[in-house]
């Protein structure tokens, strides 16, 4: 097993969200937000005698027992995020040429839609016959097969106009995922500073 150091650093799970959203190249997490209703790192959520716990304790602890959970947490809120951006980059560009979000909305995604026709129903239908129950025709599927298809075209749409905004707005997003911290054994291989600030664990099996 060798262990290497290299430049980097580690933030504890419970780690702030920093989120700017600017036409401006203003400088990035110029805002700290935690989780509504939720504690900050330093703070103290149990107490026996003069010893104190924080959330960042906990969580340190937590995380090395149920990775899943924090994994999932971690998922949920960077599906939030998204949405948030979503929300907040098309009301900018709204405002910003006078309309209602509504209507940049019809203007920008729905309008460039593309109808969905009888061949691509069809070459849907023969590439997933796979999974096609036995029995089904294509003249009984292709009313579904349109629908699918359809909202398929309106994601790709709001996704490339989105896509488009988030290119010309400031977006920063600096959630990170979780991290189980590693410590290393006296007498182990290291290469590297021992004050670096990252320390990255290789394990390798030549059997």
């Amino acid at each position: 097993m060798q262990h290497c150091r290299g430049r980097g650093r580690v933030l504890p799970l419970a780690g702030a969200l920093f989120l700017s959203i600017s036409c401006d190249k203003a400088p990035a997490s110029q805002a700290a937000q935690t989780p509504s209703g939720s504690a900050s790192d330093s703070s103290v959520v149990a107490r026996v005698g003069e010893r104190e716990i924080t959330l960042e304790e906990v969580d340190e602890r937590a995380l090395k027992a149920n990775m899943a959970v924090f994994q999932q947490l971690y998922d949920a809120r960077r599906q939030a995020i998204e949405e948030i951006l979503a929300e907040a980059l098309l009301e900018q560009e709204a405002k910003k040429l006078g309309i209602t979000r509504e209507e940049l909305e019809s203007q920008q995604i729905r309008s460039k839609i593309p109808e969905v026709t009888a061949k691509e129903v069809e070459d849907f239908f023969n590439q997933n016959r796979a999974g096609i129950p036995p029995g089904q025709t294509l003249e009984q599927l292709s009313g579904q097969i349109r629908e699918y298809l359809a909202a398929r075209n309106n994601v790709t749409a709001r996704e490339s106009y989105l896509s488009e905004l988030r290119t010309k707005a400031n977006v920063d997003v600096s959630l990170d995922p979780p991290r189980v911290p590693i410590t290393v054994a006296e007498g182990e291989r290291v290469k590297g500073s021992a004050g670096a600030p990252v320390t990255i664990v290789e394990y390798s099996d030549f059997q």
